[in-house]
């Protein structure tokens, strides 16, 4: 969980499980590059590893036909949400196309504040071929515990090359979310410190 979370109040912990920011969109696919979208918008300092916490592989755990030499069942690997771009050279050295089985576009993948570059799955499937579950309705019921929510009543709306279209639906926790708070904690410590050392300092030295 992301440790921005950690420091929501009672109150703005009940609001970021009724949505902070929600995700529209006409196909499976594009909602799934939505959610990841609106995620990192929410979340912009998460490691590739914090990211996997919030859209887990078991999410979508069964990989497209042609790349289960990749994935599972012939590895113990998931197919997942996101991948890092490393999957573009493990494609290539198996002769496989890495557009068919995740979005490359240009906008459609998303570079972490690490530097580190990340594609998402293009295959959902509303029935897995291993678990029989529904893919997508397995990562909207996660990410609503992380403020992410999707809406069917905004897919008539959708602009934009992308397919989806994300709404800022809570913006002072969207900008709480997002903001420095564990810096303004770190930066009170200090002053404190240095307050309690000035304080001391006159007290048991100079008298």
């Amino acid at each position: 969980m992301p440790k921005r979370i950690d420091y929501l109040s009672s109150d703005e912990k009940k609001q970021l499980k009724k949505g902070v920011i929600s995700v529209a969109s006409k196909s499976m696919n594009r909602t799934a590059l939505g959610i990841v979208d609106a995620v990192i918008q929410l979340y912009p300092n998460c490691s590739l590893q914090e990211l996997k916490e919030i859209l887990p592989d078991d999410s979508n755990p069964a990989a497209p036909k042609n790349y289960k030499s990749i994935f599972k069942p012939y590895t113990d690997r998931k197919y997942g949400v996101i991948q890092p771009d490393s999957i573009i050279k493990e494609c290539e050295a198996q002769g496989l196309d890495v557009a068919a089985s995740h979005f490359t576009a240009e906008g459609e993948s998303f570079i972490l504040k690490d530097g580190t570059k990340i594609l998402v799955s293009r295959s959902w499937e509303s029935k897995d071929t291993e678990t029989g579950e529904h893919d997508l309705q397995n990562l909207i019921n996660h990410v609503k515990q992380y403020g992410v929510i999707v809406s069917e009543n905004e897919t008539e709306k959708i602009t934009g090359e992308n397919g989806y279209q994300t709404k800022i639906i809570n913006q002072e926790l969207y900008d709480v979310l997002r903001s420095p708070k564990q810096n303004k904690l770190i930066i009170w410590i200090i002053v404190t410190a240095i307050v309690l050392a000035a304080i001391a300092y006159y007290f048991f030295v100079k008298k």
